[in-house]
């Protein structure tokens, strides 16, 4: 059986497929917690979401899979 942390080695090596073949992103709004995909593109630097209307700069949504996620202590074993 496989550790959480290797689970979640997993999810972020699909996570970084889906990202590099479709040149989209998962996001959490940062306003209200809405799950968004948006367009990975350098020349946008703004996300509106869907679920509250409010219009944000990329960087106040979060990733929920990214470089260096899987250290975090969450996926420690008990």
């Amino acid at each position: 059986m496989a550790t959480r942390r290797e689970m979640a080695t997993e999810q972020l090596r699909l996570m970084d497929e889906i990202r590099a073949k479709s040149n989209i992103n998962l996001v959490e709004c940062g306003n209200c917690g809405t799950l968004l995909l948006h367009k990975m593109d350098v020349n946008v630097e703004t996300v509106e979401c869907f679920g509250c209307k409010e219009e944000m700069a990329k960087s106040d949504c979060g990733d929920f899979w990214y470089e260096g996620c899987i250290n975090n202590s969450e996926f420690d074993e008990d």
